[in-house]
């Protein structure tokens, strides 16, 4: 029995340790609760200079799109069909992004703006309307569908910061959500007033009878590891999702064993406590977002582009799996574009985008 008792109290010990994070977070501000003005990423954090955005005006220039097909595609082994759109209604989770893509491009080539009402969704049609309802408050806005993305289970669609702030779940990171396609969206033009219009914070959303009137169209040196695709392998995640499995999954393996029987009370005290956290729907969200962020830093350099055309093709390709920044450089007397693939979106691994860089024939890029 002594020796019974000493395995549970170190394992009871070692959860205490995994915990003290989180406590402090609950004590605090928490991870990703900062809001939209923090920065994702600083050269004193990393020790190398960040790449200009396309835009860091605040409200980004509209229009600049593509209609993208409705074709299947794989993200980390899971396949998503896009629907065509009329009737569809879904229930899940929303989250947001903000400053980490602001100012960068979207998956059809538009300019992500934080403070526009816009979102990514895996499924629906691009550009498209959809009416999104916090199903916790009964607020509810329309939005742009203009992005791709999130790839976490559970989740159905990411929202902007501004889109968030709006249903009153932005300081909370995410909420349970009604989605419904509502239409098609023009390619150009600045549907800011009319989504604005649309914001119901009173009561519930009912469907409208008639069709959506379209507005008009307003005039307006670093070092890294040289990768070989050649090497990859097949198409599909290399390391295990973190929020499935690694530290994360230790611990939730830790809150799994036995309920505690008569014995020493520090050990079923620890017990206590830990099944006591886990049981709080919010307890361990800070550290799991702290431990998504660090799993979706990346720094890879996709190439130089000597032509416009193919530069924004690439960047518009890897925006369906992160943030791409573009930096203008000079290459003698010519003018050209750098690219570097700087975040992933939850639920992307690093194993994706070399998957596409293969896919795509990229020979040069380099992962710092």
């Amino acid at each position: 029995m002594g020796l019974v008792l000493r395995s549970r109290f170190w394992r009871a010990l070692a959860l205490l340790v995994l915990l003290a994070p989180v406590l402090a977070a609950c004590g605090g501000g928490g991870v990703g609760t900062s809001g939209v003005k923090r920065s994702a990423f600083s050269t004193k954090e990393f020790g190398v200079a960040v790449s200009p955005r396309v835009t860091k005006a605040k409200y980004p220039k509209h229009g600049g799109g593509r209609i993208m097909p409705l074709k299947p595609y794989t993200v980390r082994g899971v396949t998503y069909t896009p629907v065509a759109g009329p009737g569809y209604v879904a229930r899940g989770e929303a989250s947001w992004y903000g400053q980490d893509f602001h100012g960068r491009r979207t998956a059809n080539g538009e300019i992500f703006g934080a403070y526009y009402l816009t979102a990514a969704s895996p499924v629906l049609p691009i550009p498209s309307y959809a009416r999104v309802t916090n199903l916790e408050n009964g607020r509810s806005v329309l939005v742009r569908v203009n992005d791709r993305g999130p790839y976490m289970s559970g989740r159905i669609i990411d929202l902007s910061y501004q889109a968030a702030e709006i249903l009153g779940y932005r300081s909370k990171g995410s909420a349970e959500v009604e989605v419904r396609y509502v239409g098609p969206a023009p390619l150009n033009g600045d549907d800011s007033r009319m989504l604005m219009a649309s914001v119901n914070t009173t009561t519930a959303y009912e469907e409208p009878a008639t069709r959506m009137a379209m507005l008009e169209t307003p005039a307006e040196p670093l070092t890294g590891e040289r990768v070989n695709l050649g090497e990859l392998g097949t198409a599909g995640p290399a390391s295990r999702d973190p929020l499935s499995g690694g530290l994360l999954g230790d611990v939730i393996s830790l809150f799994s064993y036995a309920d505690p029987q008569q014995g020493d009370d520090l050990v079923y005290g620890a017990v206590d406590a830990a099944n006591a956290m886990a049981t709080r729907a919010s307890a361990l969200d800070d550290w799991v977002a702290s431990v998504d962020e660090d799993a979706r830093k990346i720094r890879l350099q996709l190439g130089i582009f000597g032509d416009p055309a193919e530069a924004i093709e690439v960047a518009t390709r890897f925006a369906m799996l992160g943030a791409v920044d573009e930096e203008e450089v000079a290459i003698g007397d010519r003018l050209a574009t750098r690219l570097t693939l700087t975040r992933l979106k939850p639920g992307v691994a690093r194993s994706d985008a070399l998957a596409l860089a293969r896919e795509l024939g990229l020979a040069d890029i380099v992962l710092y």
